[in-house]
């Protein structure tokens, strides 16, 4: 490889976590080059859509302190962008809490301990059978495709290059830099979602999951998102809910979807379309059982819903999320721009 480069890092995919990753770069002086196969915010990857979940509530304190990492990187981008971009309405928990609890207590951060009498008198959510219930109100609603466009021009504005419409196909790398295509730089993000397996050595799975929206009585505008795990015992998966912005419910089933080429497109799943309906209908008093429509979103998946955030010498990979990464964007671009300039 040539010892000239025409840039410094070369961002591969340019998702939720990829902008993240090319603003905090361009933010440090660093030339970036971000290169996206398809359009920025096309529906047949990870990063579309209108809203994804924020919460703090994991039984796991590492997850519970990333999440608070993360809030604050969360209000700075809302504060450049200058418009909103997470509406805090809480998150709660059904079913299985205990470890919520013992996590969120560890590490300071608010809660309380519902019943279903007082779930119930505060939203228009039905919780009966003496189902635990915990809410957590840091939690709330990311306004997806505001946070991608948000992203984008930080990022650009920092100085960052955004080339849309250029698929990296492969990444050859020796010990003076990396090539990807005709691009040369001292080091490669690959930051590429479901496409990550394919361009590097990663033990991840892509699946295909469904996304099913049904309309709200208002707007539900005030509705904390809501992860129920009494459903794994019907479904074998937890639900989950969350508003979408002018449309109504998201509402669905974590890591129920098939294995999948991203390369490919499919369709949503009718049985996990019906099984997700008839939660959502169940819990949320206000959800007509009407579908407005369902589409499909790509996980990449990694055991124990791990992240990869490590350098491989001239390269630093970036995934697998695991359908839970989103939330954690801003932490984790900043991690993978750091790791990226200690390489240059």
């Amino acid at each position: 490889m040539s010892a000239q480069v025409d840039t410094e890092v070369i961002v591969v995919g340019a998702g939720v976590v990829g902008l993240a990753t090319a603003r905090a770069l361009a933010q440090l002086g660093r030339d970036v080059i971000v290169l996206e196969r398809h359009a920025i915010g096309h529906d047949g990857a990870s990063s579309h859509g209108r809203s994804r979940m924020f919460r703090f509530s994991y039984p796991e304190q590492l997850w519970v302190q990333r999440a608070q990492e993360a809030l604050p990187l969360w209000r700075a981008l809302e504060a450049e962008a200058g418009e909103p971009l997470l509406k805090s309405t809480g998150s709660l928990d059904l079913g299985a809490v205990e470890g919520q609890r013992a996590a969120l207590a560890a590490c300071g951060a608010r809660f309380e301990l519902l019943n279903g009498g007082e779930v119930g008198s505060r939203w228009p959510i039905t919780v009966t059978g003496g189902v635990p219930a915990l809410f957590q109100p840091d939690g709330g609603m990311l306004r997806a495709d505001a946070v991608v466009q948000a992203l984008l021009a930080s990022a650009t504005s920092a100085g960052a290059r955004v080339l849309e419409e250029t698929a990296a196909d492969a990444i050859e790398s020796d010990p003076a830099g990396v090539r990807v295509g005709d691009l040369r730089a001292g080091v490669a993000v690959v930051a590429a979602g479901a496409w990550t397996p394919s361009l590097v050595a990663l033990d991840a799975q892509p699946t295909r999951e469904t996304s099913t929206y049904l309309s709200l009585v208002g707007e539900g505008e005030e509705l904390p998102v809501v992860i129920d795990t009494t459903t794994t015992s019907q479904t074998g998966f937890e639900a989950y809910g969350v508003v979408s912005p002018g449309e109504g419910l998201k509402a669905g089933l974590h890591g129920s979807g098939q294995p999948a080429d991203p390369d490919e497109r499919g369709d949503p799943d009718e049985v996990i379309v019906a099984q997700t309906a008839a939660w959502a209908t169940r819990r949320f008093r206000d959800a007509s059982p009407e579908v407005l429509r369902a589409e499909t979103c790509l996980y990449t998946n990694i055991a124990d819903e791990r992240f990869v955030v490590e350098r491989r010498g001239r390269i630093v990979v970036g995934s697998a999320c695991s359908g839970h990464g989103f939330k954690f964007a801003p932490l984790v671009g900043a991690q993978l721009a750091a790791l990226a300039v200690e390489t240059l």
